[in-house]
């Protein structure tokens, strides 16, 4: 599929089947997360790959009570490993830190929608209880929690307008000395 139109299909599924993953697609996904950019080329991200029913379960419990999540055949928990991340930016780490996960996270969701998987990109998570359950050590930070599987029903996302996103030289001017907008209208001469 096209990368372009494998980034309009993603949306956050939170309804799956009982039909299992691939350790082959799950390598898929997690290979291309790999080849996310990262400050400095740290590539501090870590992956933790449950489809234990009592782990998601509690995972599930952990994420606020969003029990859907359990239904998911596969859940990813993706970590940052501080430790060199800390050296080399003293004071900016924890947002390098997040980035570069958040850069591993797209490539991982687009993937899986490429390969036919659905997903959603979970962030409201007690984080010393995940790291409880899944015995990770201090010096990693739980960045998020990626479900993973075939979707029950695609959910509709309504996503705004690109022209009430952009602005020109400053935040807030919309004005253009190009005639660019509206965007859907030129979308296919510009892609191409």
């Amino acid at each position: 599929m096209d990368v372009y139109d494998c980034m309009k299909k993603v949306c956050s599924t939170r309804s799956y089947l009982s039909k299992d993953v691939t350790n082959r697609n799950v390598a898929k996904i997690l290979n291309a997360a790999h080849f996310a950019p990262s400050s400095g080329n740290i590539q501090n991200w870590r992956f933790i790959v449950v489809r234990d029913k009592d782990k998601k379960k509690e995972i599930a419990r952990v994420c606020m009570d969003q029990l859907w999540i359990q239904e998911a055949p596969v859940v990813i928990i993706v970590c940052s490993d501080n430790s060199n991340i800390k050296l080399h930016y003293e004071k900016n780490w924890k947002k390098y830190s997040r980035e570069n996960c958040a850069a591993a996270i797209q490539n991982l969701i687009v993937e899986a929608e490429n390969i036919g998987l659905s997903s959603c990109w979970v962030r409201n998570f007690n984080e010393l209880r995940i790291a409880n359950t899944l015995k990770i050590p201090d010096s990693v930070s739980v960045e998020a929690v990626i479900t993973i599987g075939y979707s029950k029903h695609r959910p509709i996302e309504k996503k705004h307008k690109i022209e009430e996103l952009v602005f020109f030289e400053n935040y807030g001017n919309r004005t253009r000395g190009i005639s660019l907008f509206p965007l859907q209208k030129h979308l296919k001469k510009l892609i191409k």
